[in-house]
């Protein structure tokens, strides 16, 4: 049960306030309260992170870090870093996750967005929901380590998948990824070698989350798109915006994904696909 926001393309310097949406979402979620009946504002306080991968007004590849077991709205600083490398870099794609623990301490091992790498590609990967981990794990042939978030095995599964960095592939992986949900695979990938990323956000419900107000509307994935800009949060973030225009919701059971060619510094493609078969 956490908070997303994935900001991909240019001049992300003049959106700043999702930023800090996320922070004020964060630490007073009121869709949270409702869907756990409590009367207080709900927070995600186990812990966050981003990963930033884009280019720099040099032309240069960059990638860049951060994950604390610090709650977000306890930590300006991190905040601030963060904001200043959307103001700095030409092209980026940045992911960010605030946590609110359902399996796995609070530990850096278990803070997102979480690193594969051991295939010559890099993959990102944050999470909001939960995958049935003891099935993910005994498919995978893994032992299933005690105190790890099942992020870790939805992320294997996914990076196992993938050949190289294909969007084809990846929808595919997320497709079969999908069939291990126990409640919500809303997930955020930066996917990337040296010549191409690509940005993925899909948001999946199981059938009786689907049918539950509260929760269709805690997990439910808001976008904002218009020329090289896209965005796409969590519902919550939606309170603390200065700007409410031009705000969609992703269709459920699906994955936005936006293609950027590194050495052209384009952003080559945006397109939505389905994860039912």
């Amino acid at each position: 049960m956490c908070r997303l926001l994935a900001l991909v393309g240019r001049n992300l310097g003049g959106y700043l306030d999702y930023v800090d949406s996320f922070k004020t979402a964060s630490e007073c979620d009121p869709y949270l309260a409702e869907l756990s009946g409590s009367e207080t504002c709900g927070s995600h306080s186990d812990g966050w992170g981003y990963a930033v991968v884009g280019v720099d007004r040099d032309g240069r590849l960059v990638s860049q870090h951060y994950r604390t077991t610090v709650p977000v709205f306890h930590d300006q600083e991190g905040l601030n870093y963060l904001k200043s490398m959307l103001s700095r870099y030409s092209l980026l794609s940045a992911i960010v996750h605030s946590r609110k623990l359902a399996e796995g301490s609070a530990r850096i091992v278990n803070t997102h967005p979480l690193h594969f790498s051991w295939k010559g590609f890099e993959m990102w990967l944050a999470h909001n929901g939960l995958m049935d981990s003891e099935a993910l794990s005994r498919d995978l042939s893994m032992s299933r380590i005690s105190d790890i978030t099942d992020t870790y095995y939805l992320g294997e599964y996914v990076y196992r998948a993938l050949s190289c960095v294909n969007k084809k592939e990846l929808v595919e992986a997320l497709k079969n990824a999908a069939r291990y949900t126990k409640t919500a695979m809303n997930t955020l990938i930066i996917l990337y070698d040296d010549n191409k990323m690509i940005t993925s956000i899909s948001f999946y419900l199981t059938k009786n989350r689907m049918s539950n107000p509260s929760a269709f509307k805690y997990y439910k994935i808001l976008t904002r798109n218009f020329g090289e800009f896209y965005a796409f949060f969590s519902s919550s973030l939606l309170h603390y915006l200065n700007s409410k225009e031009s705000i969609e919701e992703l269709p459920p059971q699906s994955v936005a994904i936006v293609e950027i060619n590194l050495e052209t510094t384009r952003i080559e493609d945006y397109s939505v696909h389905t994860l039912l078969y």
